[in-house]
């Protein structure tokens, strides 16, 4: 019968370790169970692959949102307080489009011009796709068609008056000067109120630069909100 080393009792047949204090019967036995407690390293090889993250190629990405963005952001027309940008491309083309505070940017430089007579044909043509210029161009062209009908009006009402209240002709021998029309005091009462209304126009015109060039959209007294001059626009030069 085997006896322990460490207690002194006896071993069963074939015991690997002590019944009583535990311990083994040699050596042997000792690094084997030891080895049994110990975790088993992982064997890289049969250890199941890990995804690695591949890294990312700088030009492909960036092509790839180029091509993102130009298909979503440019070939669709976007939302609201987007307008297409000037000289469009034809179609089948990406256009590109600007944002209404870009649009008053390029445009205040040129929208002013609208209200300085006949120049208002310079925006009209040359920001034609310029919402913010069409704006001003509408408003300058119905200024510059009232201006025109009261002048035309002007002429004939005080033609009638003359022909009503005649004046008579003036005549300087002293100094051989040629003779002269003098109006009657009629005619020029008249002359100097209804003068008034030239004075009327050029302070709208005043009115009209200062809104064009510092970015605003606001309608002239009194004769901004008459729609005929800007529906005829709409139908003819800004028909789409």
């Amino acid at each position: 019968m085997a006896i322990c080393n460490k207690c002194g009792q006896q071993l069963p047949e074939n015991a690997n370790a002590c019944p009583y204090c535990g311990t083994f019967v040699n050596e042997q036995n000792a690094q084997q169970a030891a080895s049994q407690q110990v975790a088993q390293p992982v064997d890289p090889q049969q250890a199941a692959p890990q995804q690695v993250a591949q890294p990312v190629d700088p030009q492909q990405n960036y092509q790839q949102n180029y091509q993102q963005n130009y298909q979503q952001g440019y070939q669709q027309a976007p939302q609201q307080n987007y307008q297409p940008g000037y000289g469009a491309p034809q179609q089948g083309y990406a256009q590109p489009y600007v944002t209404p505070d870009m649009d008053v940017q390029q445009s205040k430089g040129i929208a002013w011009l609208s209200y300085m007579g006949l120049l208002f044909l310079i925006p009209m043509f040359v920001r034609r796709q310029s919402d913010y210029t069409r704006f001003h161009v509408k408003q300058g062209a119905t200024l510059f068609a009232a201006d025109l009908a009261y002048g035309i009006t002007y002429g004939i009402l005080m033609a009638i008056i003359n022909a009503i209240f005649p004046g008579h002709y003036s005549y300087s021998y002293l100094y051989y000067m040629p003779s002269y029309y003098v109006h009657s005091d009629v005619y020029n009462v008249f002359a100097v109120l209804l003068g008034l209304g030239s004075i009327f126009f050029f302070v709208l015109a005043i009115i009209g630069i200062v809104n064009a060039a510092t970015g605003k959209r606001k309608e002239l007294p009194l004769i901004g909100k008459i729609p005929w001059i800007a529906t005829l626009l709409d139908n003819t030069v800004y028909k789409q």
